[in-house]
């Protein structure tokens, strides 16, 4: 079947800079090999985000938020396989601007507008995609169901206690790290990106000029996405790129802001949202959640195992 249309203009890794402090902190990363831990949560299909391991039992979550390309090839394969496309459509009125899911400028846009029942029956899809991708792959898996290759790959939503731990909860920090804006330079260039991103009907020349005088002030900003004072052509109709940004120190994008995430504890979302403000976008923050909204998507956690090592089958 025909990929995706690419996004036609600036990538938003490419139009905003931010300088960051170099260290890190990674000690509370789990660092573990496959063979200790019999899981492959890297493997993952086209277009999917990676994942960052997280337990020591082998789960990881993805380093970003769900896009809105990943759930259109969702419903390619279920039309493909003759399921109900019509049980996985986005509430249009749920959606922060009309086009936000058809407009392939937003392919790499967290989903939203969907369902927790939706998300769920996602997350059950997505693990028996990645395994059958998987065992196909004869490198990895086994086609056999009983071999001792064969791998099996679990995809939920986290708990509200993973994804605080993602957030890195332990350090007893609001926002899990010390660092929550940094100095940031606009490409000039990507003006025309910019006018798409914000929806502003100011011209590309004005708004490259505006640009270079906004980088000569020196500026500073949040990378958390919340609703925090901007540029015109900085604000947002719509949440940003799911990889927009630093990284926590998981290596997790948008965790905190952007959109707000659901979690398997119903009627919860975490992290705050592009319209909540700052206070609301804390690692132990809640929101509540009532059905599809502009404002809220999610992640998943993955574990990949192989339960029949050890196993010899009858003959």
């Amino acid at each position: 079947m025909p990929e995706f249309g690419r996004r036609p203009i600036f990538n938003d890794y490419v139009a905003l800079t931010y300088r960051v402090p170099s260290a890190r902190d990674t000690s509370l990363v789990v660092r573990k090999k496959w063979r200790e831990l019999k899981s492959v949560p890297q493997v993952l299909p086209l277009g999917m985000p990676g994942s960052i391991l997280l337990t020591k039992d082998g789960w990881a979550i993805d380093e970003a938020e769900v896009p809105n390309i990943e759930w259109k090839r969702y419903q390619q394969r279920l039309a493909a396989a003759g399921g109900n496309v019509a049980a996985t459509q986005l509430d249009p009125s749920a959606l922060p601007v009309p086009d936000y899911f058809s407009n392939v400028f937003y392919d790499y846009y967290p989903v939203v507008g969907v369902s927790y029942e939706q998300v769920v029956a996602f997350c059950k899809w997505r693990g028996k995609i990645i395994s059958y991708m998987i065992n196909r792959d004869k490198k990895l898996g086994s086609a056999d169901s009983l071999a001792a290759s064969y791998i099996v790959v679990e995809s939920r939503l986290p708990t509200e206690a993973e994804w605080e731990q993602a957030a890195l909860v332990k350090r007893g920090l609001p926002y899990g790290s010390k660092y929550i804006s940094a100095p940031i330079q606009i490409n000039p260039e990507a003006a025309s990106y910019f006018k798409q991103r914000s929806g502003t009907e100011a011209e590309a020349s004005q708004i490259r000029a505006d640009i270079k005088a906004y980088n000569d002030s020196q500026p500073s900003r949040s990378f958390i996405n919340y609703n925090q004072a901007e540029p015109y052509f900085l604000r947002l109709p719509t949440p940003a790129y799911v990889y927009g940004g630093p990284t926590n120190d998981y290596g997790l994008y948008n965790l905190l802001g952007n959109v707000a995430e659901m979690i398997q504890e119903r009627g919860i979302t975490k992290g705050g949202s592009y319209r909540d403000p700052l206070t609301a976008c804390t690692v132990i923050s809640r929101n509540p959640y009532s059905g599809p909204s502009p404002t809220v998507g999610f992640r998943c956690v993955i574990r990949a195992t192989q339960p029949n090592r050890g196993y010899t089958p009858k003959r």
